[in-house]
């Protein structure tokens, strides 16, 4: 009875000097060798093609995981007298003290772990999360970096992949659709509206000329809205190509006798309807 209780109150291991040192070290060596990656995978990346920079960039969240775990491989033997009694009883306090202490950070790393492996967004993805939608520029262990059109970063946990639709707009592709769109008046004939929008893409200098372009028309109460549907070349010049297309197409319907309009607002086409 006096073994049992020796081995299961003697969790611990003897801490000397050296030992401290070694854990330090280990600790250190991870830390070192995660920020190295960092450092040098972003800027690797961009002098790549945008398909090989999407799958460079996950090289980033896979070996601070990977050195995560074998941090904690090498330094529990170095702390903790490991037994088969002695495990199950730190694992039974280490879970009571994760469940009431960092239960939201848990969460969001237990996330963090599945998003690695199930992929529903991976460094350099296009996303949208609740209101907010950027380039995935870094995936830690509790959240995902967002950097956003305006260049603000934000910051969301991973816990929200539990609870919200996660909107990736390329997938880990090298290009993502861009949609244009106009509204025309509705008493005009739409006759050659597709054919000058598709002129308009096919000569944009940012247009990815392997994908397809779509021009899709649809009644609106006062206009026919009308999407221009095309992909970039290049991720990031998603933003001035909606506005190439946006620019030039707009001019080129008003060239060609086609009338661009607003509608009113929906509320106020409500209040009015009240009325």
């Amino acid at each position: 009875m006096d073994t049992e209780n020796y081995d299961l109150t003697k969790l611990f291991n003897d801490l000397t000097g050296w030992s401290v040192l070694q854990i330090g070290l280990v600790i250190a060596i991870c830390f070192i060798a995660y920020q190295i990656v960092r450092f040098i995978v972003p800027r690797v990346a961009e002098h790549l093609p945008a398909r090989f920079r999407l799958l460079v960039l996950n090289l980033i969240p896979l070996t601070r995981l990977t050195l995560f775990a074998v941090a904690v491989f090498l330094i529990i033997p170095m702390v903790f007298n490991v037994t088969l009694k002695n495990f199950v009883l730190v694992l039974g306090g280490l879970g009571v003290a994760v469940g009431f202490a960092v239960k939201d950070w848990a969460t969001s790393a237990v996330a963090g772990i599945v998003a690695v492996f199930e992929r529903p967004y991976r460094s350099g993805d296009w996303i949208r999360i609740g209101d907010d939608y950027g380039e995935v520029i870094d995936i830690h262990t509790r959240s995902v970096k967002l950097r956003k059109a305006d260049d603000d970063v934000v910051t969301i946990p991973h816990s929200r992949i539990w609870s919200e639709n996660i909107v990736n707009a390329n997938d880990g592709e090298k290009t993502l659709m861009c949609v244009a769109e106009f509204m025309v008046a509705p008493d005009k004939p739409t006759t050659g509206i597709g054919d000058i929008l598709t002129d308009v893409a096919r000569t944009s200098p940012y247009l990815d000329w392997a994908r397809p372009v779509k021009v899709i028309m649809r009644n609106e109460v006062y206009a026919t809205r009308v999407q221009l549907k095309a992909y970039p070349f290049e991720l990031r010049d998603q933003f001035i190509f909606i506005t190439d297309l946006t620019d030039r197409g707009r001019d080129a319907l008003i060239g060609a006798g086609i009338s661009i309009v607003s509608t009113p607002e929906f509320g106020s086409y409500k209040q009015r309807s009240r009325d």
